[in-house]
């Protein structure tokens, strides 16, 4: 400061001292130039031209000096000059240089600016004179991508590249979570789970979990592609059996009827269930059984009879039996064809039944008898026979003479047996039989 003001103390004597001695003050002149050239230049807040350029006619003095150039930092400089100096100034221009945060998705891709290697990214860039610049990234398992950007001012900027996996991407969830994932066979993780690094083409995909059925899907994939699966998995299906005794009852569940025990339902889903069986002459048992995720039960249900039996013994054997309305077949005989043999009829409901026997050429027999609970009820009864003649047998001795009785049998060499009083039989000689007809209707007594 205090040489410039010396400076222009002498200026002014030297000014001084020629005006005093009636001399004309002569002009100055100023060559400025700039590394590099092209710098717009301004003297004194006027601007000229640009670099190189030469100022003449300037008064002696200081004269302000400013030049700039795009992408350069302005550069302002004070000169003085004496009457008549031809002077001249070189100015170095200094480059404005951009700060630039080059990152990478992913993190540590190899970066190039203008084709040269710049490192491993995130880089940090801080010597780029404005302009437009390009980029590229790249890192193995990804496709290399190439962007552009501009440089303008030293206003610090972020430049992101974002890569594409030169393979696929997958990810699985499922409900419920942690059922194992393989890809083409090989484990991947479990859910949820991002499985990265998967070829193009077809992949077969497999979700398992314990207790539920296993999830398979063909997905065919793309390099870059990320594709999402979200499952919910079936839980598997759980067993029931329900047998009882006596085995054949009718089975419901939750009120639907489903068979007869024993039962086997290899695939129900699981909750809660209420079984009933029915068995007739027992009362419905009833159960109430909770299956769970690939369970097993067996319910097994004892009935308890309310129902009791009949035994019954004729005499004859041979008799229809009827209870209450339903036929249950014939007495049969027993030994040397006496009495009949023991006729079981079981399942009877407790209470109150009728009972009807009935044998041609006895007289029907209705009665009611009751039955208890797990006891039997014992029935013998003798049958009254009627006596009605259905047979004459005429004689060849005098055809006038007849026999008329009931036909008890014909026996393989001729001879007739007939019932001709109850209880009392004759048999008639074959050769004495002249024919055997049935007696009609009005002959009979």
């Amino acid at each position: 400061m205090k040489r410039a003001l010396g400076t222009m103390g002498m200026i002014a004597a030297v000014l001084a001292a020629a005006v005093g001695h009636g001399q004309i003050v002569s002009k100055a002149q100023l060559r400025v130039s700039t590394d590099p050239d092209g710098a717009t230049l301004s003297c004194d807040g006027i601007q000229q031209d640009v670099t190189p350029i030469t100022l003449r006619d300037l008064d002696a003095g200081p004269h302000l000096i400013a030049v700039e150039k795009i992408g350069y930092s302005e550069v302002r400089k004070t000169v003085s000059l004496l009457p008549g100096q031809k002077s001249a100034l070189e100015i170095k221009l200094e480059p404005i240089t951009g700060l630039v945060l080059i990152q990478s998705v992913p993190d540590g891709a190899e970066i190039e600016v203008g084709g040269a290697h710049k490192g491993k990214a995130p880089v940090l860039l801080t010597d780029l004179p404005i302009g437009h610049y390009r980029v590229k990234a790249s890192a193995n398992g990804f496709i290399s991508r190439e962007m552009e950007f501009q440089v303008e001012n030293r206003i610090p900027q972020q430049v992101k590249v974002s890569l594409t996996s030169d393979s696929a991407t997958l990810v699985v969830s499922s409900t419920p979570p942690g059922a194992a994932v393989t890809v083409n066979g090989l484990g991947k993780g479990t859910t949820p789970c991002t499985v990265d690094r998967l070829p193009s083409g077809d992949n077969k995909v497999v979700i398992s979990l314990q207790e539920y059925l296993p999830y398979q899907q063909d997905v065919k994939l793309q390099a870059g592609d990320e594709q999402k699966i979200d499952v919910t998995l079936k839980p598997q299906p759980a067993k029931l059996s329900v047998i009882s005794t006596p085995p054949g009852a009718r089975v419901f569940l939750n009120d639907k009827i489903r068979g007869q025990t024993p039962l086997a339902v290899d695939e129900i889903e699981p909750g809660t269930y209420t079984i009933r069986a029915e068995l007739e002459g027992c009362e419905p048992q009833s159960s109430s059984v909770e299956i769970g995720r690939a369970e097993t039960k067996v319910v097994d249900l004892q009935m308890v009879r309310n129902c009791g039996s009949l035994e019954l013994v004729t005499d004859p054997p041979g008799v229809k039996v009827t209870v209450d309305g339903q036929d249950k077949g014939l007495t049969e005989a027993g030994a040397a064809e006496a009495p009949s043999q023991v006729m079981k009829v079981d399942m009877l409901p407790v209470g109150s039944h009728k009972l009807q026997l009935s044998k041609k050429g006895f007289f029907t027999v209705d009665r009611t008898f009751g039955v208890k609970t797990n006891e039997i009820t014992g029935i013998r009864e003798v049958m009254k026979r009627k006596f009605v003649a259905d047979t004459v047998v005429r004689l060849k001795s005098t055809p006038s003479d007849v026999v008329v009785g009931i036909l008890s049998r014909k026996l393989p060499n001729g001879d007739v047996e007939l019932e001709t009083k109850p209880g009392i039989f004759a048999t008639i000689k074959a050769e004495d039989v002249l024919s055997v007809d049935p007696l009609a209707a009005e002959e009979k007594k």
